[in-house]
């Protein structure tokens, strides 16, 4: 006689909304949609600008409209989700040595920052914004 063993019923769509660790990772994997849209985004618009002034004129008009403007802020907030978890994950997947000690991970992810947040002003300082 052959017992079935126990197996516990598990929704096939809202699993991930029993614990805040799943809602986390779920959170993670939706912020890479999210930056995957923003590279279309930018790709149509390069091909725009290859086709002239006037699809140039109508790609800018979509983007600067409130549904863009609205799309752009969305994205955006994901993006810096998406970052922030990457930038947690480093410690596991960059080991740095110094001598016979490992750089503590808070020091990497602190790096990563301090890099991000430098870039981000010298791209400011080229677009003439800062």
């Amino acid at each position: 006689m052959s017992r079935k063993p126990y197996q516990r019923e598990l929704p096939k769509t809202t699993w991930f909304l029993r614990h805040a660790r799943y809602k986390k990772y779920m959170l993670h994997e939706i912020s890479a949609f999210a930056v995957a849209v923003y590279l279309l985004i930018l790709i149509i618009g390069l091909f725009r600008l290859g086709q002239g002034e006037e699809a140039w004129a109508g790609w800018l008009s979509f983007v600067t409209s409130p549904f863009g403007l609205i799309l752009h802020l969305i994205i955006f907030g994901l993006s810096l989700v998406h970052t922030t978890a990457w930038f947690k994950a480093v410690p596991q997947a960059m080991r740095v040595q110094r001598g016979e000690q490992f750089v503590p991970g808070p020091t990497i992810v602190g790096a990563h920052y301090v890099v991000w947040a430098a870039v981000s002003v010298f791209v400011l300082i080229l677009a003439g914004v800062a």
